[in-house]
């Protein structure tokens, strides 16, 4: 309902405001009494309702004015009635039926309308100049949802004067329903629900919560939203948030944490080695005559400044000895390293490769008798990765290119697990026709010099 001071029927009548205050003394006009709090005095409030139909005439007429819309039709058939030529059906209401903030919508929509059609007017190609204008209003709006098919649709409610079309009516039932307090109680027992490891269901922390509320907090029963609005405040919950809760420490550190990215403008080749173990999606045969099968190691050497496969070694166990042997191997072919970059695997931390830096076996009173080992008489310095930080390593994702350049193109490939192993696996192994041990060896050799090492270095690097 709409109500008016004593200054503003006095203008809408146009007489005095002691006339007015007369009539309500006398009780031809009713009033509202309300006290102002800043200084205590009498205020009077007058519904529109209270005052003569002409003078509510007079004054929705004026409102209507204001917000720019068309003047009503006499119209004495039914209010429901197909008077949209754009796809939906519209319901006539009278303008005095809105709210305050309905007729502020309204207008707003009857000004960008008055001002669409004014502009494309003078426009030849009127359906591209109607795209522009709707993605001009986006950029000044961003918050405005708008279309060509909802600009049209609005139009074609002015014009037929279905305002109540040009008001979004969604959420109107349960408005004030869907909210939730960040520091509420219901939030906050759910928040304590739904972030754990375990990852619960969303449907299920909701019924617990109301569980909760009904038993703890019987007040609050009635405050309890829809499910529908618990999902949507997870969406403003913060991603790191999220990843910690429910992953852990470690996935907040890959996914959230910053980093510095790898930068090779200051460092040369030989200047840094990555070693690491892979287990080869292969199964081979231990010569032509056997029947028996294994799948094979590789330990392989990377260098961080060009990417190439400096030196492996292909073994049945990823030992010590396979890390000794594939970086004899390496610095046969291309020097001596700087540094050496491992991981915390034990065939890297043995103690005739790590020494007393890493090995935690050797009791104190043996320390000083350790001897040397090879890496500290070649000068090279060892450095360890951070524990569970495995994207660190370059090399892991040469394993990756490793099998899908190279494993891939076995007979006797076998996928990473269950899902890739390929159905015709189990016949090649039956005809005999996977490749031995000696032929896994040659052939991979082959491809690390031939075809891994002289590919572009962006095509190497690429997960």
């Amino acid at each position: 309902m709409d109500y008016l001071t004593v200054k503003e029927t006095a203008e809408l009548k146009g007489c005095s405001e002691r006339y007015i205050r007369k009539l309500i003394g006398n009780g031809e006009i009713f009033s509202e009494s309300i006290i102002n709090t800043s200084n205590g005095h009498t205020c009077h409030s007058i519904p529109v309702s209270a005052l003569s139909e002409d003078l509510q005439e007079k004054y929705y007429r004026k409102k209507r004015t204001e917000a720019g819309v068309l003047p009503e039709k006499n119209d004495d058939k039914s209010n429901e009635k197909t008077v949209l030529k754009y796809r939906s059906k519209g319901i006539k209401k009278a303008f005095e039926e809105f709210s305050e903030a309905e007729r502020v919508e309204i207008k707003f929509w009857t000004d960008l309308l008055t001002q669409w059609q004014s502009e494309r007017s003078e426009r030849k190609d009127k359906t591209e100049f109607d795209k522009l204008f709707v993605a001009h209003q986006k950029y000044l709006n961003p918050d405005l949802e708008i279309s060509m098919d909802i600009l049209y649709r609005k139009y074609s409610a002015y014009k037929n004067e279905c305002y109540s079309d040009l008001v979004d009516g969604r959420g109107g039932w349960n408005r004030g329903k869907s909210r939730l307090d960040d520091d509420g109680v219901i939030w906050q027992n759910f928040l304590n629900i739904y972030l754990e490891q375990s990852e619960p269901k969303i449907s299920k922390c909701y019924r617990m919560v109301c569980a909760f509320v009904t038993e703890e907090h019987p007040e609050l029963t009635s405050k309890i939203p829809s499910e529908a609005c618990f999902r949507r405040k997870i969406k403003t919950l913060p991603f790191a948030v999220l990843e910690y809760s429910h992953k852990g420490e470690k996935a907040l550190h890959d996914h959230c944490i910053p980093y510095a990215n790898r930068q090779k403008k200051n460092i040369y080749a030989n200047d840094g080695w990555v070693m690491d173990n892979y287990t080869f999606d292969v199964i081979v045969k231990q010569n032509d005559n056997s029947e028996k099968t294994r799948r094979l190691y590789i330990t392989t050497v990377l260098d961080v400044k060009s990417n190439v496969l400096v030196g492996w070694n292909i073994t049945e166990s990823p030992d010590s000895n396979s890390t000794l042997d594939a970086l004899r191997f390496a610095m046969h072919r291309f020097g001596i390293p700087k540094r050496l970059y491992f991981d915390n695997g034990r065939e890297f931390t043995a103690l005739d490769i790590a020494g007393e830096q890493r090995n935690r076996k050797v009791s104190k009173d043996k320390k000083g008798n350790i001897p040397v080992t090879i890496v500290e008489r070649l000068g090279i310095e060892l450095v360890f990765a951070k524990v569970r930080n495995a994207q660190a390593k370059v090399v892991e994702r040469v394993h990756r290119i490793i099998k899908e350049q190279y494993c891939t193109a076995q007979y006797g490939y076998c996928g990473g697990n269950i899902v890739e192993r390929p159905e015709i696996l189990k016949q090649n192994i039956k005809n005999c026709t996977i490749e031995t041990e000696a032929e896994l060896r040659e052939t991979f050799a082959d491809f690390a010099d031939n075809i891994y090492n002289v590919q572009p270095a962006n095509q190497n690097t690429r997960a």
